[in-house]
């Protein structure tokens, strides 16, 4: 009998022997049974002897050939590792639902070929065709670049462009979008122009479709697999190409269970294929623009928009000066005049739901979840107060449960709010809201995007979703409220994120002939942020942020480490971790600090009591190695069974 090593997901960092007649290859899935239950696992190796003394069988083979090879396991230990995440977990995190499930690895419905392929009308940009030149030059070995374009350069055009050439070689491309809203227009432009089968991964797809896609990204029928970010575990044997759009974009970084991020991953990915990675943006991250000054990323720069399109006007309304509710009367007239010449008004307020803040006017009490450290939020077409945390919902109070008055109000706005205010100064004009709440419904988005882009005059009301990406040819200007909570943010990475988000959702205006105008309502008007904003400097601003950062020896300048840890008693969230502060202590490695135990910004979540501890060093290796000495020892801390907790590598809240 050959012994085989096994694989499953439990939250362990080992791996168990089970018997069978025969040596099985690596990356199979076997159906074994752990304790009492039947589980699939995947397998690993085979061995000549084990350190356990009782071994079970295998129960049944279920692949005729390895669903995982030998490249993406060899990728996935290295994430295993990185991230001190169990390899059990880590491995069946990387596979569809239904493989998981031990279902047949067999391909329902082949996605047919586009019909007809669609030559560009226009030429490129000089601009353009030095990077597509550039990356080109590097196609056969690992190189990354960073293609820095401003909105409306034409980075998805370099993306076409490079990418025909990857599969004239007879090789697949692998491209990475930050959210669902993106992936539809990304696949319809990469279909109309590429002659290959292009492949879509993200969370949206029933299971048989993720299936398909992952099958098919296998078997090297698909030679696009375009996704988010769990596309970075795509099985692609004749991977020659990775590309990761609005690579500053956090919702790369999985904020659950296994917490990778699909940026961070993209190198190893790419440097383990041998291949080159491009990250596109038009506001890289801090972390992308240091690789480029330490000569790991070559920065190619796209300055200008395509198509002779200018960069829009950019200006500021002083919200101590013109308060009058969410909208200065201003911004209402600068948003009649663009409707009036039949074009296209987007706001953002980054906030769903009416209004942030239910109050009584009289004694100051408002209502907040009895769940969560946090408000709850009114929402008026269902008239609940709900709460964005733990999702608990609950009629509204009709007289204070403090003074007994019945002087309840709304303060603030929320996306539903503002729809509400612009219809009675809009009353003939289309309003368009795009939030989770208006997208729920499966196709609701694609509806509301199909909509936009009809070119009707509309009032565009939407959150970050809209934020990145999308290219509306009639949007002529852009309005942005209620954005100075970034300015106020415990997070150190807050006006990184702020400035990034106000020029990507800038980029969304005038992308056609006629130059746009983008209004920001702020009442920090004379804050150094808005110079480098309206003047379309935002590498200057990030110079500024990175001298900061390394005079403060923060990210990237250090690396971190988070242990967060939580539980329905508050007291044993907190031992716990001044336990495992204690043991890392006790490691003695002086170039790690190790600052917490400390509450979390919200301490309260679900009944859950939060409490962080953070690790900070300038040497990556010497954190990791203090993380996997934890791991060996964590079975030693007591209240380690009367805890949730998790590591979270690279963190970026």
């Amino acid at each position: 009998m050959a012994i085989v090593e096994v694989a499953i997901s439990i939250p362990l960092h080992r791996t168990f022997d089970y018997l069978y007649d025969q040596e099985i290859e690596a990356g199979v899935r076997v159906k074994v049974s752990f304790g009492a239950k039947k589980v699939i696992g995947i397998v690993l190796s085979n061995k000549d002897k084990s350190e356990f003394k009782k071994l079970k069988s295998i129960e049944e083979v279920l692949d005729v050939s390895p669903i995982l090879d030998t490249p993406i396991l060899n990728f996935l230990f290295w994430a295993a590792k990185y991230y001190h995440h169990p390899i059990g977990e880590v491995l069946l995190a990387a596979m569809p639902k239904n493989l998981r499930l031990g279902k047949p690895a067999v391909i329902k419905k082949v996605i047919g070929l586009p019909n007809k392929i669609q030559a560009p009308d226009f030429d490129i940009t000089e601009e353009q065709d030095r990077a597509i030149k550039a990356i080109l030059a590097k196609q056969n070995a690992y190189h990354g670049f960073l293609l820095h374009g401003v909105t409306g350069s034409g980075k998805t055009e370099v993306y076409l462009r490079i990418t025909q050439e990857i599969l004239n070689q007879g090789k697949q491309v692998l491209v990475l979008v930050p959210e669902i809203g993106l992936t539809p227009q990304m696949i319809s432009r990469f279909e109309s122009r590429l002659d290959t089968r292009v492949v879509a991964i993200h969370s949206q797809l029933n299971e048989t479709q993720k299936l398909d896609a992952y099958l098919l990204a296998k078997e090297t029928q698909a030679g696009v697999i375009l996704g988010t970010r769990s596309a970075i575990f795509a099985p692609m044997p004749n991977l020659g190409l990775i590309i990761v759009d609005e690579e500053h974009d956090g919702s790369f970084k999985q904020q659950s269970s296994f917490r990778y991020s699909a940026r961070d991953l993209s190198f190893i990915r790419a440097k383990q294929a041998d291949i080159p990675l491009v990250l596109g943006t038009a506001t890289p991250s801090l972390e992308s623009l240091k690789n480029a000054m330490d000569s790991k990323l070559t920065r190619l720069t796209l300055a200008n928009r395509a198509g002779g399109a200018i960069m829009p006007k950019v200006s500021l309304i002083d919200m101590r000066s013109n308060f009058d509710g969410a909208l200065s009367k201003l911004l209402i007239e600068k948003m009649q005049q663009y409707l009036a010449k039949g074009r296209q008004v987007m706001l953002f307020i980054n906030r769903r739901g009416y209004a942030p803040v239910y109050f009584c006017t009289e004694c100051g009490w408002k209502s907040e979840c009895s769940h969560c450290n946090a408000s709850m939020i009114y929402h008026r077409h269902i008239n609940r107060l709900k709460c964005h945390h733990c999702g608990d919902e609950k009629m509204p109070e009709q007289t204070c449960p403090d003074c007994s008055q019945s002087t309840l109000e709304v303060y603030g706005y929320g996306t539903e709010r503002l729809e509400e205010t612009l219809g009675s100064h809009f009353p003939d004009t289309p309003i368009i809201r795009i939030d989770r709440d208006t997208t729920r419904r499966k196709k609701a988005l694609a509806q509301h995007l199909e909509k936009i882009n009809s070119g009707d005059p509309c009032i565009i009301v939407g959150t970050q979703m809209l934020a990145k990406g999308h290219d509306f040819s009639n949007l002529a200007m852009v309005g942005i409220l209620d954005i100075d909570g970034g300015f106020l943010s415990i997070n150190f990475r807050a006006t990184e994120y702020l400035a990034q988000l106000l020029i990507q959702v800038s980029g969304r205006a005038g992308r056609g002939l006629e130059q746009g105008e983008v209004v920001i309502q702020t009442r920090y008007p004379d804050h150094p942020m808005f110079n480098y904003v309206l003047s379309n400097r935002y590498t200057q601003f990030a110079s500024g942020l990175l001298k900061q950062r390394m005079s403060a020896a923060m990210p990237p300048f250090a690396h971190q480490a988070l242990l967060c840890a939580n539980a329905k008693n508050k007291q044993n969230a907190q031992e716990f971790l001044q336990e495992v502060a204690g043991l890392l202590k006790n490691i003695n490695m002086d170039t790690v600090e190790i600052w917490g135990p400390v509450a979390n910004s919200i301490e309260k979540k679900a009944d859950y009591y939060y409490f962080n501890l953070y690790l900070q060093s300038n040497d990556r290796s010497a954190l990791h190695q203090m993380l996997a000495t934890f791991n060996q020892h964590v079975d030693t801390i007591k209240l380690k069974n009367k805890v949730r907790w998790y590591l979270d590598v690279d963190p970026i809240d």
